[in-house]
């Protein structure tokens, strides 16, 4: 086989690249790319090696290497020696890729949005196959996740040698990844020939809740009868302790959306001018109340959540040469996460119980459109004390076979197993205080406002139990996919025919309840069964800067005492239709090339996909196909500077949730969802254009227009102030929240046959054609003194909102290294952008960007030891939610809330 030197040139740059992951050691899973051939030695002897020393820039080096020498558009980050990966999170090290955004739980990357496009347009393989991963969340993040988006955090970034993310569609890309393909790849042990072992020691404190806890993370790997058959075993192990404060409204809106009125503003103090027309549009001069089209907080609250987070890994990897032209392999990853939640909120009562509160002063903003200080009575406070304690569970099972046929022809065959399973059981304990005056006040800030009470809200006397709430999720997915494909190496120059059959069955399993077993009425609020939150946290507000205005102590539940008294624990089936088996049963064939014609390298094909889609919770059974082209150019137009174009076509199926026709409701919110099984896959056509500059050594600096096209967008409409259809409404009616004298019932659950209280959402497909576009621009450099600049920025525009689309993005690093010390900074930023469409009232539900600064530095202390300090979070950032009003023109907190910065010290040794 001759390398096609036309195309690649293999000049200076990209093989001193090349030649210096070898030299430095750093290299571990990227040693699989690293030319063995004669031609390539020869090559190498022709010219001048410059070793890049230090194991970081050893990794971009590499990560460059790969993204140069690609057919497609993709970036591609190596691990920086066995067991470090550049960041503690995989979503953590993909966020400074151009045009990845990610989202995150507890200040951990949880999800990306690549490109505009939310983490449902990206799908993502580990060692060649498709995979689900499931966590659960805050309500507010998005809570359990049934959908196709990838949770990152059940991995920690130990156990990974290389992630490719491929922009631009191939054909031998399964069909799905329609805004990226996010390929991961485990570490191997005839990779690297011989014994090796490595291990690391962690330890990271939070400056916010003093905690300290430990991350070990160890590697043993061996090679035996002349280095044809190796074993891998690797050990990741890491526990997480958050504590995350902060103030919500739940988000802002009026009495009239719920067509309620306040009980009383005869005598009501207004300070300001009412602009009702402005956020009701059937506001009616002389006959409406002014103050009823006025927006006010649902539920101003004070937040805490505590986290316990534990993570343990365990990866085995098997590899065997038995002949020259036969390798096989077999490697099994199993990861679990525990994480227990328990957090504390008091709020003030405003949702579905207008009619019973006076303002008896309010002070308007300068618009007239929401009260931004206010005096009320007839406010019933409630404390709201939840468990959330939830096991995710990964496991994968990969054999893959490949056996060199005669010097041209290459046959694979890949076989795999993964399954995740998420099972998380909820305890939620109310309090509820006697009516009583309130006073909220956001004039001097307008994320934490000044609140008081008419009362002690710390005194058990005041407050009774009502409607707990109690929840049992279990999300449990199963894919197996059987691969096999044929590679000809049709010519000298490297030309390549693939041609491949894939059969994926993918099943997941979704059960619900809220049927909770045997309860008992609780005994009356005491000191055994309550306590203040000052004995749990004694410094509330402090890390987020609360005014001292704002209350810092409020009584709270003793969970475990709660849920004895209540009997809770048992739960019983339900038989509603939150509970559903979906079945997704895919067979697809592909053709593609690789053509060299001289300084031009074509890349061509098509793949077909026929998809069987079944489930048990409605009449659905579907199947369609899909026929998907693909066509990616690059051209040399000189050593160091290459152009390339891409067009193709792909498609995204709907969540499994959407089709199973499910219909949800949440009584104390007004608000229900209904699935359409009707809905189907969307269509994206991508074009992309691009140009890659390598000017100098590890150096570069690219730039890339592109532009999607959705056609059967699946959309989501909330309708408010609705009433039920009778058939949603008698299933959402089976809620217990609504068992009169039962210990469940709870009566400011909105009725489900209220008229003109609830707020419905439902799906379609869109018979428009929606467009994201945009451009990225990245470059690197490293000075010869070995300080570094990696900088990209990413703009993106869209005719339409669209959840988690911010408009700029931008990432800033500098980096230094020797062989002995290495430092890196790195700054990541971006616009605001939307987590949700209408609710309450609002247009939309979005977070403000946030900038991220996180640092860390590495000593070597000899070749076997290193002692390293990392920083995540260095400048403290907060997390913050709003709501845009019924207009889209305003911007009203939900959420604000601080997780801290967290130092990370520890020391590796490699032998």
């Amino acid at each position: 086989m001759e390398t096609n030197l036309k195309n690649f040139k293999l000049n200076r740059l990209l093989t001193c690249m090349l030649l210096s992951s070898t030299i430095s050691g750093a290299a571990y899973a990227a040693e699989q790319n690293t030319a063995t051939t004669q031609e390539n030695k020869q090559a190498a002897d022709e010219i001048e090696v410059i070793e890049v020393t230090g194991s970081f820039r050893g990794a971009l080096s590499r990560g460059l290497f790969e993204k140069r020498n690609a057919t497609n558009s993709k970036d591609t980050i190596m691990s920086e020696d066995v067991g470090k990966m550049p960041d503690l999170n995989l979503a953590e090290s993909l966020q400074r890729v151009p045009g990845v955004a990610i989202t995150r739980e507890g200040g951990e990357g949880r999800n990306i949005t690549v490109r505009g496009m939310g983490a449902t347009y990206s799908q993502v393989t580990l060692n060649g196959m498709q995979i689900p991963a499931s966590t659960g969340g805050l309500d507010s993040s998005g809570g359990v996740n049934r959908g196709r988006s990838f949770d990152f955090n059940m991995f920690g970034s130990e156990l990974f040698g290389q992630m490719d993310i491929h922009k631009t569609y191939a054909a031998s890309l399964e069909e799905g990844g329609v805004a990226s393909t996010v390929s991961l790849h485990t570490l191997r042990p005839l990779d690297k020939p011989g014994f090796h072992a490595t291990g690391s020691l962690q330890s990271s404190y939070n400056i916010q809740n003093g905690d300290t806890n430990p991350r070990i993370n160890g590697f043993v790997s061996n090679t035996f009868l002349e280095d044809t058959v190796g074993v891998l075993v690797g050990v990741s192990t890491s526990k997480r302790t958050v504590k995350q404060e902060g103030f919500g409204t739940v988000r802002f809106t009026g009495p009239h959306v719920s067509g309620e009125s306040w009980a009383d503003t005869s005598s009501t103090i207004i300070n300001g001018t009412p602009n009702p027309s402005a956020n009701n549009p059937d506001f009616v001069d002389g006959v409406d109340d002014p103050l009823d089209s006025m927006w006010t907080p649902r539920l101003p609250r004070t937040d805490l959540f505590n986290q316990e987070q534990s993570r343990n890994s365990f990866l085995v990897s098997l590899q065997a040469r038995p002949m020259d032209d036969l390798e096989l392999s077999l490697n099994i990853l199993d990861s679990t996460r525990d994480a227990d939640v328990e957090s504390y909120n008091f709020f003030a009562q405003f949702r579905n119980v207008y009619g019973t509160l006076t303002p008896t002063e309010v002070t308007l903003d300068p618009s007239g459109r929401y009260i931004t200080a206010g005096k009320f009575s007839g406010v019933a406070p409630r404390s709201e004390s939840r468990g959330q304690y939830s096991t995710s569970d990964f496991n994968q099972t990969v054999f893959n076979a490949d056996y060199q046929l005669n010097d041209d022809i290459t046959l694979s065959f890949m076989a795999g197993k993964a399954t995740s399973e998420h099972d998380e059981e909820q305890y939620r304990y109310n309090l509820t205080g006697n009516a009583t005056t309130f006073e909220y006040d956001f004039t001097g800030n307008s994320n934490l406002p000044t609140m008081s009470y008419g009362y002690d809200i710390t005194d058990f006397t005041n407050f009774s139990w009502t409607g707990p709430h109690h929840r049992r999720d279990n999300v449990t997915r199963e894919n197996e996919t059987i691969r096999a494909d044929i590679t000809w190496e049709f010519n000298d120059e490297g030309s390549t025919l693939r041609a491949g059959y894939t059969s994926n069955s993918r099943v997941i399993d979704s059960t619900h309840t809220r049927q909770p077993g045997g309860l008992t009425s609780p005994n009356d609020p005491s000191a055994s069964n309550t306590k203040s939150l000052s004995s749990i946290a004694s410094d509330f507000g402090d890390t987020i800067g609360a005014p001292s205005g704002m209350f810092s102590d409020w009584l709270v539940a003793d969970i475990a005492v709660a849920r004895q008294e209540y009997s809770a624990g048992t739960f019983l089936p339900d038989n509603r239709s939150g509970n559903y088996v979906v079945s997704e049963d895919t067979e697809g064939f592909y053709v593609d090339v690789d053509y060299y014609f001289n300084e031009l390298t074509v890349n061509a094909g098509v793949r077909y996909v026929e998809t069987t889609v079944s489930g048990d919770a409605s009449d659905l059974e579907e199947t369609y196909d899909n026929t998907l082209p693909a066509l990616n150019l690059t051209y040399n137009v000189t050593d160091d500077l290459l152009v390339r174009a891409a067009w193709s076509k792909n498609v995204v199926r709907p969540n499994p949730q959407s089709l199973t026709g499910q219909v949800i409701g949440t009584p104390i919110n007004g608000s229900a969802s209904v699935s359409n099984p009707g809905v189907g896959p969307e269509t994206v056509t991508s074009i992309d254009v691009s140009a890659e500059w390598y000017f100098a050594d590890e150096s570069y600096v690219a730039f890339v227009y592109f532009q999607k096209d959705i056609t059967d967008a699946i959309t989501s409409t909330t309708q408010n102030g609705v009433t039920l259809p009778a058939e949603y409404a008698e299933i959402i009616a089976t809620d217990p929240i609504y068992n009169v004298g039962s210990p469940s019932y709870d009566p400011s659950a909105v009725d489900a046959y209220a008229t003109n209280q609830w707020n419905l959402t439902t799906q379609s497909n869109s018979s428009e054609v929606d467009e994201i576009s945009g451009f990225e621009i990245a470059a690197r450099y490293v000075f010869p003194i070995g300080v570094g600049i990696d900088a990209n920025y990413t703009r993106i525009k869209s005719d339409d909102i669209v959840q988690g689309l911010s408009e700029n993005a931008y990432n800033l690093g500098v980096f230094y290294e020797n062989d002995t010390f290495g430092a890196r900074l790195y700054v990541n930023a971006r616009d605001d952008y939307q987590t949700g469409g209408s609710a309450n009232g609002n247009l939309t539900q979005n977070n403000t960007g946030p900038t991220r600064v996180d640092f860390s530095s590495s000593y070597n202390f000899s070749e076997t030891w290193t002692a390293t300090l990392e920083v995540i979070n260095l400048t403290n950032e907060q997390e913050r939610n709003f709501t845009t009003g019924p207009t889209g023109d305003m911007n009203l907190i939900r959420e604000y809330n601080s997780t801290g910065t967290e130092l990370i010290l520890g020391v590796r040794a490699t032998f």
